[in-house]
């Protein structure tokens, strides 16, 4: 009986283009999570370091603020942020020049520790750190491999010199920006204007489905954190929570107002949301502030109506309190707008002392922000929280209505 002869199964001609393929789509995955990474890199202070050092000026300003805050956030702890006094804001590439006084008690080789630390961790290199003058005089410079960003003396100055220093250069204008309406949701804009590196305020709708990962969000980044009220508008609307209403009883209020707090414990101030109608009535008004009074938080009208008299209620309650000077992105979602809104609320800073402006977690607002980080200090403005406004304020006075 013949052999038969078995068959070979002939390889595939598309068999080597399939695999071509493969190693092509693993080729560009590699390289996309590569390209992301470095992106990510290059939008962090450590990655504009890099990018200055090879001759791109354009990531200058941002590492010239990035670095700034660090600073900031680090003399802070030594009590000595506000005794800053600005000899050059900078800006064209030049570094910026602070001179800080302080008095015999201060331990410059402590601040000096400290300023190391604050630098290192935030991607930049201390190019000088010199104690002068027999130990009396500390020279401080900041920056890149090959440039500084900052030149910092602090002197340790007779309490009489210190004091007269502080005299003759009176601190910076300040402006404080409010984030309003968070809680709705975690992650993405929310999440990525709480990451920004600059001192904002976040204030957290009460008893929404993100409201605690928020509000745990902002703790762990060390912000300012408020309770935006549910307040009673002009205009009813549908909203997910219960306001303040006008029809309620002073018990009905502090009820309301009293869950709400104890819903975001520790929260360091109050403003509120909508309340167009409801913070022009001086009733209403008094029993969400001797609500409010006990928790030794401070009150921020966003004034929504110019007939409020929230501030007023605060005051004679006895609370620290402060007015919205500017809404930075109302009827708008064009991120010019509210750069120009940005630089309106700077030019009120410096016409009025302070300044406080509200914006909400829109994209085109975090856009905004990302490209105003350096304009603040250009213009000899410092950007503050409003915790650290209301520390820094004397006892508020009564405000006429209009």
């Amino acid at each position: 009986m013949p052999r038969t002869r078995s068959k070979r199964k002939r390889p595939s001609a598309t068999a080597p283009a399939s695999r071509a393929f493969k190693g092509l789509v693993a080729v560009l995955a590699i390289l996309a999570v590569v390209g992301v990474a470095s992106v990510r890199f290059l939008q962090t202070t450590r990655g504009g370091v890099f990018l200055v050092d090879h001759g791109v000026e354009s990531a200058y300003p941002r590492i010239q603020t990035d670095i700034g805050i660090a600073l900031k956030h680090s003399l802070e702890a030594s009590g000595l942020r506000r005794r800053i006094r600005v000899h050059d804001a900078g800006g064209a590439g030049k570094p910026v020049r602070w001179d800080i006084p302080c008095d015999e008690s201060t331990d410059l080789l402590l601040v000096n520790v400290a300023l190391t630390g604050a630098v290192r961790l935030a991607g930049a290199r201390v190019r000088r750190a010199e104690q002068i003058d027999g130990g009396r005089t500390l020279v401080f410079n900041v920056g890149t491999n090959t440039r500084d960003t900052h030149r910092i003396t602090i002197r340790r100055l007779a309490p009489h010199v210190a004091a007269e220093a502080l005299r003759r250069a009176p601190p910076l204008p300040r402006v404080a920006i409010v984030i309003d309406d968070f809680g709705y949701t975690k992650g993405g804009v929310p999440a990525e204007i709480i990451a920004l590196p600059m001192p904002l305020t976040v204030s957290i709708l009460p008893e929404l489905r993100a409201s605690q990962a928020v509000y745990r969000e902002a703790r762990q980044a060390h912000r300012c954190v408020m309770l935006h009220l549910p307040m009673e508008p002009a205009e009813p609307a549908r909203e997910d929570f219960e306001v303040v209403r006008t029809a309620m009883s002073d018990a009905e209020i502090r009820s309301l107002v009293g869950e709400y707090m104890e819903s975001l414990p520790g929260v360091d101030g109050v403003n509120n949301h909508q309340g167009s109608l409801a913070t022009t009535d001086a009733r209403v008004m008094d029993a969400v502030c001797a609500t409010l009074k006990p928790y030794g938080v401070f009150f921020l009208d966003s004034l929504t109506s110019p007939k409020s008299v929230a501030y007023n209620a605060a005051v004679a309650a006895g609370m620290r309190s402060a007015s919205n000077s500017l809404f930075l992105d109302d009827a708008t979602d064009r991120r010019e707008d509210v750069e120009d809104r940005i630089r309106e609320l700077i030019r009120l800073a410096k016409a009025h002392g302070s300044a406080i402006g509200i914006g909400h977690p829109h994209p085109w607002t975090l856009e905004a922000l990302r490209e105003s980080t350096g304009a603040f200090e250009r213009a000899g403005v410092e950007l503050v929280t409003v915790c650290e406004l209301m520390d820094a304020s004397p006892s508020a006075t009564p405000q006429e209505t209009p």
